[in-house]
């Protein structure tokens, strides 16, 4: 019998994928039969996604700077057809996928204060949107339920163009740093920027990161 799939995040290396199912998204691979995966994460290799050693010509270090990290949890209540729910978000989760503005626009928007507003949308708008979060940033509380993140038994990593790895039902070999953090729907840094490793905390959008390696400050 095969083992379960896992991840083994290398200390200043590759993110190791034993047993890894298929890589679905920007960059689809099938690895059927393989053992082993070493999937990039310094942001530098020229065989995206998976490591080609650049991690060791960059001087990539896998240790997190959470000095300033925007940890703490802000929930945002509302009525929807008389019964209370409260989305909880987690900012260094977020990924900025920007499913929540794409799904439920009047809900979820930046512009305007405070920029989650469930008595805008239907309960049904706003359970979509916390399943399609690939972050786990977003929760959702109905009545008096606790919160929760909609996740499903599909086990895979997606690979977002100029993104993270998006990642459902593998196990990780790591601390899970983040309020609410869930541990069967994350998302992994790619770029080698983010100060939560090896999570991803949307660095790669401030940077304007993208898949052949450059940044706004190129």
């Amino acid at each position: 019998m095969t083992d379960p799939p896992k991840i083994i995040p290398a200390q200043d290396g590759p993110l190791i994928v034993e047993n890894p199912p298929d890589l679905k998204g920007a960059v689809n691979a099938d690895l059927t039969g393989k053992p082993k995966a070493a999937l990039c994460r310094c942001g530098a290799s020229a065989n995206k996604p998976f490591c080609d050693g650049a991690h060791k010509k960059i001087g990539f270090t896998s240790a997190p700077d959470r000095s300033r990290l925007r940890n703490a949890p802000v929930e945002y209540t509302g009525r929807v057809i008389g019964v209370e729910v409260t989305v909880s978000y987690t900012p260094v989760l977020c990924t900025h996928a920007a499913q929540c503005q794409a799904r439920a626009a009047a809900v979820f928007d930046p512009k305007k204060k405070p920029w989650i507003q469930p008595e805008n949308g239907t309960l049904d708008a706003i359970m979509d949107v916390i399943a399609a979060c690939p972050s786990g940033a977003l929760r959702v509380s109905v009545g008096e339920q606790p919160a929760q993140h909609m996740t499903t038994g599909e086990v895979g990593i997606t690979i977002e163009r100029d993104g993270p790895y998006h990642v459902n039902n593998l196990a990780l070999e790591a601390e899970f740093n983040g309020a609410g953090a869930s541990r069967t729907k994350y998302s992994l840094c790619r770029c080698g920027l983010s100060k939560n490793k090896p999570f991803c905390d949307g660095s790669h959008f401030d940077a304007k990161w993208s898949d052949d390696g450059s940044t706004k400050a190129d």
